[in-house]
């Protein structure tokens, strides 16, 4: 039994989904497209307003992941494009609150770069898996800075290539509890998650009358730097070296703890996160003077189990996540007040994800959590300079 417990997913294993992926995103690309060409500048410059739909790119409120995507006219032109975006998201046994501030700017007519800074405050319930009491826990802080880039390609700027870049600013190892029993709140409830991620996508936007829709595919890679050569936990706790030698085949496990780089998403309490591939598509309806309502789906695939740490603190032994999502399903609507200098941004995304397992399979959505993930935003956007 604690041999698999002790299997943590290699590059020999990430490889093929990278690959994957790879040929996911491009398929999706050519797909959609008869013809590649170097953008004109004047050409994209002259488009309607919709070539800065969702934020002009991977970052920001329309980046990866848990989040809500701006859909509308948006407002560009200064030295400086700054958004915030407020969400609360609710389930069955939590709740959470995040304000992500996005600043932007344009080193050329087609390209974008940003920079996302999100706070969060947590509120749930210790993992059901755990062997103690459950309890609710509220965690908060500086989460995981996020990098992206984009640039426009095509005859009239119609494609986005995507770049996103997240950095482990958020704290991971948050412990609650008495002294000399503390455990470590479950990695739902960290601020950030130990590990930095790249995501590469592309986005289509295609004019219809009275709108427009969007189609994205990403491909995100979690991987790991550490700038002292050797993991931060064990080094921070010289015991725990017995227990590695117990537990442990250090010879072929070497890798895993003194290296400075490592092509997996393992952070240095043993919690994984695989890599992922994402669809998007949304349409949005600009028929109505000085609104636009939008409509989408996102589809969400893990290529692995997730990992996470000891409960105990102190201790080092990761085992596979029994709460472990294969899939979810984000269904979307949001409304832009399409102002000239401060439009804001109002919207409602419904999560349907698999349920629990620990092993990977696919599992339909359980009845219970069905009606209770939900979360809310609002958010507005300016220029500045």
């Amino acid at each position: 039994m604690r041999a698999e417990r002790r299997r943590i997913p290699t590059l020999e294993k990430v490889s093929p989904y990278a690959i994957g992926a790879t040929f996911l995103i491009v398929a999706i690309f050519f797909l959609f497209t008869n013809h590649f060409a170097r953008p004109d500048d004047a050409a994209i410059t002259s488009l309607t307003p919709w070539q800065c739909v969702g934020g002009c790119g991977a970052g920001g409120s329309g980046g990866i992941g848990v989040d809500v995507k701006w859909i509308g006219n948006g407002v560009t032109g200064g030295l400086i494009d700054a958004e915030a975006m407020g969400m609360y998201s609710i389930g069955q046994d939590y709740d959470y609150q995040e304000v992500r501030t996005r600043f932007s700017i344009k080193p050329t007519w087609t390209s974008t770069l940003g920079l996302t800074i999100p706070i969060v405050s947590k509120t749930g319930d210790l993992q059901p898996a755990t062997e103690y009491q459950d309890y609710t826990e509220v965690s908060g802080g500086l989460s995981d800075i996020m990098l992206d880039f984009s640039k426009s390609v095509g005859m009239e700027g119609e494609y986005s290539l995507m770049f996103n870049l997240t950095l482990p600013t958020g704290q991971y190892d948050i412990k609650r509890g008495p002294e000399g029993e503390m455990q470590y709140l479950p990695t739902t409830l960290q601020c950030g998650a130990g590990i930095y991620n790249v995501t590469i996508g592309i986005n289509k936007t295609i004019d219809v009358d009275k709108g427009l829709w969007i189609v994205e595919a990403y491909y995100s890679n979690p991987f790991e730097l550490n700038f002292y050569g050797k993991n931060q936990f064990i080094n921070s706790q010289p015991d725990q070296y017995n227990d590695l030698n117990n537990s442990w085949d250090l010879i072929t496990d070497k890798s895993r703890f003194q290296y400075w780089f490592k092509p997996y998403g393992e952070n240095d309490l043993g919690g994984y996160t695989p890599p992922s591939i994402n669809a998007d598509i949304y349409y949005g309806y600009r028929g109505v003077e000085h609104y636009v309502h939008s409509f989408g789906a996102k589809l969400w695939i893990p290529l692995g189990v997730d990992w996470i740490p000891a409960f105990a603190a102190n201790t080092y032994d990761p085992f596979p996540d029994p709460d472990n999502r294969t899939w979810s399903l984000t269904l979307h609507y949001g409304l832009e007040f399409s102002r000239p200098e401060y439009p804001i941004y109002i919207a409602v995304n419904k999560l349907i994800e698999s349920g629990a397992s620990s092993e990977g399979k696919f599992l339909w959505p359980e009845g219970r959590d069905f009606l209770d993930t939900w979360t809310f935003a609002i958010g507005i956007k300016t220029t500045m300079f």
